[in-house]
């Protein structure tokens, strides 16, 4: 793209050190963000006023939240050091944009897979209420949910391809015959801000066997 448009070498290596510099970022909040994830001190049976407990996965999430947070600053000042054209200056402001569009589908996704997979949500409770009239109807039950469950990602990514291919061509970037040539490489940011956060969200994602594993201990040991 960059020498399709005939951009200088400035501009070049700035284009290709962007993926570098979001994973450098990725790596940075997302070791800030865990510092925010504790709980209150004590416990309630020793502290009259401890007041209640807290949803494990509400203190993770308020640590997904700083990430998120940071990442986009972080984004934005990365977009306006590495993705500079000068002959068009706000050209950085649409790439910025198609980093955003990537945070926004990664709190998504983040949001739908709790609600198809946390048991406070319909999905999972209707799955539990078959599951009381025997096999079959849990089996049917699952599988219906987990074949729905693909449904608003898909929406979710189409719209941010599509989304983010424009923005990348509103740029203004073009090759010598005039043909908008950016919108290719605004997917490819989208998909940096996916990951501007994302050794965070494996780092969520590791709380899932830890609290089945406990939650099985439990079951077992009465």
């Amino acid at each position: 793209m960059a020498n399709a448009a005939g951009l200088d070498f400035d501009a070049k290596a700035g284009f290709m050190l962007f993926p570098l510099m979001v994973h450098s970022l990725d790596l940075t909040v997302s070791t800030i963000a865990v510092f925010f994830v504790s709980t209150k001190s004590g416990h309630p049976s020793t502290n009259s006023n401890y007041g209640p407990l807290e949803d494990p996965l509400n203190v993770l999430k308020r640590g997904y939240y700083v990430s998120l947070i940071l990442a986009i600053l972080g984004l934005f000042w990365i977009s306006r050091t590495f993705l500079s054209v000068p002959h068009l200056p706000n050209a950085y402001l649409y790439f910025f944009a198609c980093s955003v569009v990537g945070v926004i589908v990664s709190f998504l996704f983040v949001r739908i897979t709790q609600y198809y997979t946390d048991y406070n949500y319909g999905p999972v409770q209707s799955i539990a209420h078959s599951s009381q009239t025997g096999h079959a109807t849990n089996i049917i039950t699952g599988l219906s949910v987990g074949l729905e469950s693909t449904g608003l990602p898909v929406l979710v990514i189409s719209v941010a391809i599509i989304s983010s291919y424009y923005l990348g061509e509103m740029t203004g970037i073009t090759d010598s015959k005039g043909k908008m040539v950016a919108g290719l490489y605004g997917t490819a940011i989208a998909t940096m801000g996916m990951f501007a956060s994302g050794v965070y969200v494996l780092s969520m994602s590791g709380f899932g066997p830890i609290a089945d594993n406990a939650g099985g201990i439990v079951e077992m040991s009465d």
